[in-house]
Parts: C-alpha cells; structure tokens; sequence
C-alpha cells in the first residue's frame, strides 16, 4: 500500500526484522536506530541516546572508530533518506568498508513510489532525498567496481503490502570483484523446517526432510550454526535460514515464526516437538500430572509423533551423513585399531541422569575377556574426569572433549558396539547395522528405540517405581538419586552384569549356558 497517515505511522524496523535474521547474525551495528534498535545484541548508533535505542552517540555517515571489514553486519532503516542524494554513494562506500568480507549490509528504505516524496504533505521532516531500489542498485554496482571486493545482492523487493511502503536489499561482499545477483530460486515449492536445541534435537527434525522432498518441496531449515554444522552434508537440505542462539528473543518467536511463513509455502514447527511434549518441562502444567497419566499420555514414539506433526508419512528417516572426507578418515582410523571389536561408549547425556556409574567395571570385564578389544571413550569435556583411571591403558581411547561430534558420529559407523545412555549419538546410530546398548532412563523403549537396528535396551528394573518418569531433568530437585553411588536411581539399578553380556552378546561372545 502507499503511505496514508493513518496505518503507515510504526516503528519501521519493526516490520522488517524478522525477515532478515540471517543477515544480522554476529557482531553488527544498527544505523540511525531511533528508539529501537533491531536486535538486543546490537549497537545502536544515532544522533540522541534511547533507552533499547542508541548506546553511542555520532554522526552515523563517518565510521572511523570501526576497522576495515570489522563487522558481520550493518542494518539500516530510513536513515539514509536523511542525506542528500549527491551524499549516498560516499556514505554507502563508507558503510560497505566495515562490513566482513561474508557479511552483510541490510537496508530498509522509503520507495519513492510508494511514500511522500521531499516537500510534500506527510513526508518525514528529517528526509532530504526520495530513493527507490534501482538507485541504490546502480551505487552497489558502483562499490562493487572500487572497493576491490564484489557484491551480490542478496534480497531486493519491494514492500508495500499491509502498513508498508518501502524497499529492501540485502548486500553479500565476497572478494570477488564483480556485481551479481544470488542465484534464483527454482521455482518449486519451499517447506522450512523449524528445529533449534541440541545437535540430537536437530538430528531427529532431519528424519521428515525425505518426506517433503518427495511430496516436491525444497527444503530449507532454520536452526542455529550449531545445527547447520550436523546437518552439512545431509543431501535432503537445500537451504539455511540461520540465526544465532537467543538472537530472537524468546518473547519474539510468536511473531517471528509468522513472519516466515509469508516467505515460504509451508512451515513445519518442531520446537518443543520432544521437550515439553513428550518431556515435560519444570513448572509446566504436564509435568504436575499423575505418573500414571504422564506414562499414559506421554508414552509415544518420538519419531511418530514428529512425523505427525510435520505432516509427512511415518516412518523414521533419521541419518546422520558423513561428507567422503569423514567416511574416508573413520575407515583408515579403523584400520590403524585392527582386527579385533571396537566399542564406542557415550560416557553421558545432557541431564544429570544420563551417567551410568559401572563403566569401570564393565571396561575392566571387556579387557578380560577379549584382550583384543579396543574401547573408545566420548563425551563432553566433563566426561574426561570420568576416563582418568585409564590414561595408561593403550586399549582405552580417550576422546571425551576432544572430538567434535561430527568427528564422533562419523566414526560410530565404523565401531561394532554403540553404548550410551539417551543421547543424539545413540538417536544417531538407531537405524545403522551398529550394535547398540542402549541405557534407558525418562524415557521407554517405545519413546526412543522400538524402531532401532540390532538394538539392547536396558532399563530398570520394576522395583524402580519412577522409571519412566517421562521428565526433562536439570538437576536433582525431581529426579530420584541413589545414595550409595549418587547417580540416578534408574541408572544405577542397571547392573554392571547386564551391562556386559549385552555388549559381548552384541560382539558374538554370548554364551547361552550362563
């Protein structure tokens, strides 16, 4: 729509925010923000001090206190339409010197065709040229032929639907030096994804994109680095709408989450598809319920019920892909272990419960028995103090905080065993020929694994009634702990015993006279 007095008068950067998360991930600064800057973790720069607006205070035009290629990003709303037109280019010039070679210069401006033009009735008294998306095009071309570095424009469209009457492009340097357009889109329809959490969380929202991929749709995801960084090679993903953890603020999501879907043809929500669904969260209505009624409720399959809710066929799809690098380096460094079993033990999860007390026993036990073995410990870097007592076992391999998880879900494809509580590597591994031991704590082996490969599930036994308690667990204040060893009560009730036949069973060592 053209401006009218009525509707148009908003915050602007308001109305353009959440459609440009990627491009302000980082370390940025938002030009001329008035009394709202885009983002919390911004730097507003404007002519007066705000409170959630400008924390420094400076002609926005000259950028001398920032270095060369400094920033991820510059976001600008109307401000530029303050300057008079013979100014724009050595303003953009200056703008684009502080911008990372990667990152991103974001503008949201006043179309002249579709806004009072300078000197007439409704104009912003403070605008002192009309602009339109052609022009800024040509100065970018311009840039792009004297900084050195190249431009491609990222996003160019025009906005004046609803209470909108402005413009916005997105700029990508590189070092190349030429002016270029992002390549189009296809054409198809686009689905996105919506999955932030753990890399096991982002793992289990990867077991719907076959579906849509065979229903015609593109597939683009919006999850953090961290997510991106697990799914790299997944060859179902065509596109990222990244952001940053926490860059959205929590009270924003509701409205974000709309936003996007107006820039693609569907969007599947898969926050809090797992937690708060079927893991209840402290101080959430289900999580007072009955254990009887949680159990009764709450007792699905995950992989069902995320399928479901994405609307695609059931049937968990869930892999992790390895790039040829990877399955490259896990074969040679099976090799270099030798002929004999190699098990890979996940030493805990993210939850005070997922450690299992007896891992020393059941290590010693494994030596004994196949002195060829080879035993690789992985974790997080609090694991390492649980690996301390082996440091001069040759046999142990010590990984805990060493290995990324890619390097660590890479390699579990060539172990025989898998053995870890309810963890993304366990999820990982769930349809590959690997042998699992699995160990089972707020959930039920109808929750995580009845659909796994060539799988042992350990859980409790009766006698440990709050099993499965179907909770999420940040501390102790819910979960049960046994006295003696201080872990969970699930989990030290599993019997080092059981533990170990179900890893020989799984080596080909069992024997049915025991």
């Amino acid at each position: 729509m053209t401006w009218n007095p009525v509707h148009s008068n908003h915050l602007e950067t308001r109305k353009i925010k959440y459609h440009v998360v990627p491009y302000t991930r980082g370390t940025g600064v938002d030009l001329g923000c008035g009394l709202e800057k885009i983002w919390p973790g911004a730097l507003g720069i404007d002519r007066m001090m705000a409170p959630g607006g400008a924390g420094l205070v400076m002609d926005i035009s000259e950028l001398s206190i920032f270095a060369d290629e400094s920033l991820d990003y510059l976001f600008s709303s109307h401000a530029l339409s303050c300057f008079p037109a013979n100014h724009i280019l050595g303003i953009l010039a200056e703008w684009w010197r502080v911008v990372k070679v990667g990152g991103y210069l974001v503008l949201y401006l006043p179309h002249k065709g579709h806004y009072p033009k300078v000197g007439q009735p409704g104009c912003h008294p403070g605008y002192r040229c009309d602009l339109d998306e052609t022009e800024i095009l040509d100065l970018m071309r311009v840039i792009s032929d004297t900084s050195g570095c190249g431009v491609v424009v990222e996003v160019n469209e025009v906005r004046s639907d609803a209470d909108e009457y402005s413009f916005l492009q997105v700029f990508r340097k590189t070092r190349h030096t030429e002016f270029s357009a992002a390549p189009s889109l296809s054409g198809r329809k686009r689905a996105l994804v919506i999955r932030y959490g753990g890399f096991g969380d982002i793992l289990q929202a990867s077991s719907v994109f076959p579906g849509l991929k065979g229903e015609g749709y593109e597939v683009w995801v919006n999850t953090t680095p961290k997510g991106r960084d697990i799914l790299a090679w997944d060859p179902h993903v065509d596109g990222w709408w990244l952001q940053d953890t926490d860059q959205v603020p929590n009270d924003a999501l509701g409205p974000y989450w709309q936003a996007l879907r107006q820039r693609f043809d569907r969007v599947i929500n898969l926050s809090e598809s797992v937690e708060g669904t079927l893991l209840t969260i402290p101080q959430r209505i289900n999580d007072q319920w009955h254990d009887q009624a949680r159990r009764l409720l709450l007792n699905h399959n995950h992989m069902t019920v995320i399928h479901s809710l994405a609307g695609v066929p059931t049937g968990s799809r869930l892999r992790f892909y390895p790039s040829a690098k990877e399955k490259r380096q896990g074969a040679r460094m099976r090799r270099t272990l030798g002929p004999g079993p190699v098990v890979m033990w996940v030493l805990a999860g993210s939850s005070v419960h997922k450690a299992w007390p007896f891992v020393d026993h059941v290590l010693a036990a494994l030596l004994m028995t196949r002195p060829d073995i080879r035993i690789i410990l992985v974790g997080d870097d609090a694991c390492r103090i649980l690996e301390g007592g082996w440091r001069l076992e040759r046999r142990i391999i010590r990984r805990s905080g060493r290995w990324s998880i890619r390097k660590t879900l890479s390699f579990a494809q060539h172990v025989d065993v898998v053995v870890g509580p309810e963890t993304g590597v366990m999820n990982a591994m769930g349809l590959e020929d690997v042998g699992k031991v699995l160990f089972l704590s707020h959930s039920s082996v109808e929750n995580i694994s009845s659909h796994w490969k060539n799988t042992i599930n350990l859980k409790p036994p009766v006698e440990v009634t709050c099993h499965p308690c179907h909770r999420l667990h940040y501390g102790w204040e819910r979960c049960h702990r046994d006295p003696q060893t201080g872990a969970a009560w699930c989990a030290a009730a599993i019997t080092p015993d059981r533990v170990t036949a179900a890893i020989l069973f799984l080596l080909g060592e069992f024997d049915e006279k025991r």
